[in-house]
């Protein structure tokens, strides 16, 4: 009965510290878990990988935390600290994966926050303003750090429209003015120099590169509303005018994943390796949908596999 209070208490404060947007101290899946849910084993990796998280043993948290992970291969909370443990060990890419995998089973809102971060420290802006878009939706305070992404990535006038709503919503800020300031300098800057810039022709592209260039900005469009089935659809029609494009297979392999078809992903992006050439952004983004893929599978040999071909 002791345990089941003190479970209780710390979930509690766990979602109180959520709520003011805090570090947690522990992460659970719901305030309905009881003692039950977890075995004596679990518990014991559990918490002790939160504490040497604590204290900054990031190697031997994720050692425990895998151990959590052979005991309960879909708990998407040992995915969540298994993504933090990886970040701050800095090894991205299987931060990534894990995060992913913690998204994909339950999209709580310090899920996509983590991964938001993975992106940022990676460098990753499309990523990043993907994810943030996503979180402002749920919680406006992410907006601000939308403008410092879009002002980074010089997508100014997308900066500038999300200042105004903010400014109308919350009010003029110091910070915010200093922004518009800096965004209006950078945009006289930019009118000056195409002034000076002598006029040149661009060739213009073929017909067919078009159109590929065309399906896939539709395609990413569907992925930024989630839209897996027309992601799909997009590309399994794209794939019977240009067979031998590894990016569409991984499209239809992201797709086949979110929609819980995994077996079918797997076949995708072999298929999509089959036509890579020297592509190494493309190729790790294949190798983390297998890493999504076989996770769902429960084949953890295979996840740790292509875990393990992702290039830094």
């Amino acid at each position: 009965m002791r345990i089941k209070i003190f479970i209780t208490a710390i979930l509690g404060l766990y979602f109180l510290c959520e709520s003011y947007g805090q570090e947690p101290a522990v992460a659970m899946e719901s305030a309905e878990i009881s003692t039950e849910d977890y075995s004596d084993d679990f518990q014991e990796h559990f918490f002790e990988a939160l504490k040497q998280k604590g204290i900054e043993n990031y190697d031997k948290a994720v050692d425990e935390l895998l151990k959590c992970k052979k005991l309960q291969p879909d708990n998407d909370v040992v995915d969540y600290e298994l993504g933090r443990n990886y970040k701050e060990l800095k090894a991205y890419d299987q931060a990534e994966a894990y995060l992913l995998a913690a998204v994909e089973k339950k999209p709580e809102i310090w899920y996509l926050d983590a991964l938001f971060d993975v992106y940022e420290a990676r460098g990753e802006t499309d990523k990043a303003i993907e994810v943030g878009q996503r979180l402002a939706k749920s919680n406006g305070k992410y907006k601000e750090n939308l403008v410092r992404i879009y002002m980074d990535t010089r997508r100014y006038e997308e900066a500038l429209a999300l200042i105004k709503e903010l400014d109308a919503r919350l009010g003029r800020s110091e910070e915010r003015e200093q922004q518009k300031l800096w965004i209006s300098t950078r945009l006289r800057e930019h009118t000056s120099e195409e002034a000076k810039q002598p006029e040149t022709i661009v060739p213009e592209e073929t017909e067919e590169k078009n159109e590929l260039q065309e399906i896939y900005r539709k395609i990413e469009n569907y992925k930024k509303l989630f839209n897996h089935r027309e992601v799909l659809e997009r590309a399994t029609e794209a794939l019977e005018i240009y067979p031998s494009q590894p990016k569409l297979y991984y499209d239809r392999a992201h797709a086949l994943n979110r929609l819980k078809r995994h077996e079918e992903a797997i076949t995708a992006l072999q298929t999509a390796l089959d036509y890579l050439i020297d592509d190494t952004r493309l190729e790790n983004d294949i190798y983390r949908e297998f890493v999504i893929a076989y996770n769902s599978l429960g084949d953890k040999k295979k996840a740790l596999e292509y875990s393990g071909k992702m290039k830094k």
